[in-house]
């Protein structure tokens, strides 16, 4: 599930970041076949408005409910408010 930048520098990436959010599922919502059970995924948003995935991991605790995180700290209950909130910055 995993999107891949194929070209571009890492120093241009780097430069060019300007979001970062991580969801938190529960293993119901949970896409990545990759991750038995609850995961966090962050996403990263690069200059070229393209949100590249990290590998996730398995979380120990399952979420209360679904949520994503912004670098900035603001929680969010769903996908959309959140890159929202992170095109908006």
């Amino acid at each position: 599930m995993a999107v891949r930048v194929l070209s571009g520098s890492m120093e241009h990436i780097k430069a060019t970041t300007d979001a970062t959010l991580t969801e938190h599922l529960s293993a119901a919502d949970n896409p990545d076949d990759s991750i038995d059970g609850a995961a966090k995924i962050t996403y990263t948003r690069n200059g070229a408005d393209i949100w590249q995935t990290d590998d996730g991991e398995e979380l120990d605790e399952v979420p209360d409910e679904y949520r994503v995180e912004c670098s900035c700290g603001e929680e969010f209950a769903t996908w959309g408010s959140a890159t929202r909130h992170a095109e908006e910055e």
